[in-house]
């Protein structure tokens, strides 16, 4: 058995997933995000900085690791 983490978590072998973010709740600290598929889930922005509609993220187990777009302030 082989380990790729570039691609996978090594705790748990899920993937992230890239999601766009369509609504922030900066109150909560959470996001309504949209993957490629069109699923839809809330995913918590507390790692991650300035977040907004439209900005991208790598989010893996309901948690935003990384932006992967900048956008401008909502």
């Amino acid at each position: 058995m082989s380990c790729d983490a570039a691609t996978h978590c090594v705790t748990c072998a899920d993937e992230g997933i890239r999601m766009r973010v369509m609504r922030v709740n900066h109150e909560s600290g959470l996001a309504l995000c949209a993957a490629d598929d069109g699923a839809h889930s809330t995913v918590d922005i507390a790692l991650v900085d300035a977040v907004n509609p439209g900005t991208e993220l790598l989010v893996h187990a309901g948690v935003a690791l990384v932006t992967l777009t900048e956008t401008a302030p909502a």
